[in-house]
C-alpha cells in the first residue's frame, strides 16, 4: 500500500519522536504500511467477513478513509487537524507523525494488544 507520502521522512520523524514508546511506534508503523486492525486489512487477511467501515458503515475502513475521510471523525479531525476532510497525502505530509498518533489514540478505534478480539493483529 502506498500512502503517497516519503517513508524515509516518516521513518526519521518515528525514530525522533518515539524512542521509548513502543505502542505508539508500533502504532505508526502499521498506519504506514497499512497492515492495523481496521477492517479493510482484516477483511484482506481474512480476520473478518466485511471491509466496511463500523463507524460509518459506507465505506471500505482503509487507513486513508480513517485518517482523513470517514465522516463519524471529522469532528475530532477538526479538532487535532483543523480540518474535517484531507487526503493521505495531505496528512503525512503536512502533519508530525505524534500529531497522527494523537489523532489515532483519540479515535480509540485501534486499541492495543491487550484490547483486541484475539484475532492476532496488534
Amino acid at each position: 500500500m502506498t500512502l503517497g507520502h516519503d517513508p524515509q521522512k516518516v521513518i526519521h520523524n518515528l525514530n525522533k519522536s518515539f524512542n521509548n514508546n513502543r505502542k505508539d511506534y508500533r502504532t505508526s508503523i502499521h498506519l504506514i504500511t497499512g497492515h492495523c486492525a481496521l477492517n479493510k486489512h482484516l477483511y484482506n487477511i481474512h480476520k473478518t467477513t466485511n471491509s466496511e467501515c463500523p463507524l460509518c458503515g459506507h465505506n471500505e475502513e482503509t487507513v486513508s478513509h480513517f485518517l482523513g475521510q470517514c465522516p463519524a471523525l471529522a469532528q475530532l479531525r477538526g479538532h487535532i487537524f483543523n480540518d474535517y476532510y484531507l487526503s493521505i497525502n495531505d496528512i503525512f505530509n503536512n502533519y508530525h507523525i505524534s500529531t497522527i498518533i494523537k489523532y489515532t489514540n483519540n479515535s480509540k478505534r485501534l486499541l492495543g494488544p491487550e484490547d483486541t478480539d484475539n484475532t492476532g493483529v496488534t
